[in-house]
Parts: structure tokens; sequence; C-alpha cells
């Protein structure tokens, strides 16, 4: 299945390049879990890694509803937005 990533923000600051925007495969039945240890590995180990230990917080949005755990399960055809949190102050 194909999921498109987009990073925004401290997210896409943090992989250094100006390419912001990634149309992955990923096999059926993945989840968030799953796109973040593909990001780790293949492109950016500091984000990837950082959100996996809990070091690094983002906001992670799947088709522009905000979800909180990585056992979220992806579809094809799914829209992965990585950004800063809003903050107030």
């Amino acid at each position: 299945m194909k999921v498109t990533l987009v990073l925004l923000a401290r997210a896409g600051d943090l992989v250094g390049k100006n390419r912001r925007v990634y149309v992955i495969d990923l096999p059926d039945g993945a989840t968030l879990y799953d796109l973040i240890l593909f990001i780790r590995e293949s492109i950016s180990r500091r984000l990837g890694e950082g959100i996996l230990s809990g070091r690094l917080i983002f906001a992670i949005y799947v088709n522009g509803t905000q979800v909180l755990s990585l056992d979220t399960r992806l579809r094809d055809g799914d829209r992965v937005v990585v950004t800063t949190p809003e903050m107030g102050g």
C-alpha cells in the first residue's frame, strides 16, 4: 500500500533535506509504528529514533485527525502529517 508522509516544522528541519513529502510503500496491515520504523531506517535515524524513544514529541495526524497511538493501522492512500504540536503561551 502507498502512504503519503508529510514532515512539517521541526520534523522537516530534523530531516535536513529540502524534500518534505514522501510517498512510501508499506505492507498491507502496517501501523503508524511501522511507518516510524521506516522513517528511522530510510529517511532520518534521528527523527525516527526520537519519536520511538519519546525523546522528541510531535503531533501526528492521519487524514487530518490527530492520532495518539503508534498502533494505529494505516490504509492505502492515507496521508500522515508529522508536525510540531501546538503550544500556547
